[in-house]
């Protein structure tokens, strides 16, 4: 379920961003969680329903620490929390970016959020392959030559090696019982310590005993087109790439850091993605973006509490037109020169 499509803050038609993975019965898991992300919850399976979705959850995987991106973390954690008081239970499992602990810390002064944190760096395939060795759980903050490598080298935020290696293997653990074989990590082309994921799911036996593949999704977080998505998404069932702007706004773009529409397609093209999902649009697009659609034979618009089965990929870029033809009298929308003030202000103090 894409629960938020927008970016920056949360508008009429498009809160921020969050992905809910709903395993079923095994459990959940949510890539993202921006302000209004419990309230996207309660508007897609009611009350009673979204608070079964939250004790569901396994593990949170955050991109990075702008704030719509993970605000809407501690109330989830902190209902969790609740919801599961006096029952038998597994802490979740928060993964993200190392500054991102600092503000948990802070916030469970207040109120218990019963989960083990995780730095995205941790995750990677570089730290995961040491895990297997019986190395060292440490990989590369970015890879050499990433645009963003002398931007942040270190952290002061401390991390035991010891409890590293344990909420490693604890990850570990959740996943396969929840039918996943890996999650992990990749830096993106943001800002510091910005993140991208692949999340593998394993092989499994249908009814009537035949072995199915597992299925691989791949979310770029906010990121311009760099080397390290296009190899994660390799062959990949699914990408869901952030496209914030339209392509005439290349050089907002490149200044902001984002990736325009066409610019997200050829990164999953390169990749020989099956289906491309756009997501993250800047919020002076209400409900559809500016797109090109010669680019969009394998693609997909997302839009917010929209519902994906993987079984149904294949009728994903037969949506389009009927959204254009639902929407056609909103395509987009002007925004006054204070509002955009107002957004690049937010954007230069994130």
């Amino acid at each position: 379920f894409i629960l938020g499509t927008g970016s920056s803050q949360p508008s009429k038609y498009r809160n921020v961003s969050a992905i809910f993975i709903d395993l079923f019965s095994r459990g959940s898991l949510l890539l993202d969680c921006g302000e209004g992300t419990l309230g996207q919850l309660k508007r897609r399976y009611g009350l009673d329903g979204a608070d079964e979705a939250v004790r569901k959850l396994r593990c949170i995987w955050i991109s990075h620490i702008h704030a719509d991106h993970h605000t809407g973390l501690a109330r989830i954690l902190a209902l969790r929390s609740k919801l599961l008081e006096g029952v038998t239970h597994e802490p979740v499992i928060v993964v993200g970016p190392r500054p991102l602990k600092r503000f948990l810390d802070a916030y469970q002064r207040l109120e218990d959020l019963d989960m083990e944190f995780l730095d995205c760096r941790s995750t990677t395939a570089t730290s995961w392959a040491s895990l297997e060795s019986g190395g060292e759980a440490e990989g590369s903050l970015f890879t050499q030559g990433s645009p963003m490598q002398s931007v942040f080298k270190r952290s002061d935020i401390s991390m035991d090696n010891s409890s590293v290696l344990l909420c490693l293997k604890n990850l570990k653990k959740v996943l396969s019982e929840i039918g996943l074989n890996d999650l992990i990590s990749f830096p993106v082309v943001h800002c510091p310590q910005a993140y991208g994921v692949v999340i593998k799911a394993a092989e499994r036996v249908n009814s009537v005993g035949e072995q199915i593949l597992g299925w691989k999704m791949v979310y770029s977080g906010d990121s311009r087109p760099c080397p390290e998505t296009v190899e994660a998404s390799r062959d990949a069932t699914i990408l869901i790439h952030e496209a914030t702007f339209e392509d005439a706004l290349i050089e907002e773009a490149l200044a902001k850091n984002h990736s325009t529409t066409k610019e997200a397609i050829d990164v999953g093209s390169a990749a020989y993605v099956y289906r491309i999902v756009l997501t993250h649009f800047s919020q002076r697009y209400p409900k559809i973006p500016v797109i090109d659609e010669s680019h969009m034979h394998n693609t997909c618009i997302a839009f917010d509490l929209m519902s994906i089965n993987m079984a149904d990929l294949h009728v994903l870029p037969k949506v389009l037109p009927y959204f254009k033809t639902l929407f056609r009298d909103e395509m987009v929308e002007d925004e006054d020169a204070d509002d955009v003030a107002m957004d690049d202000l937010k954007e230069e103090a994130l």
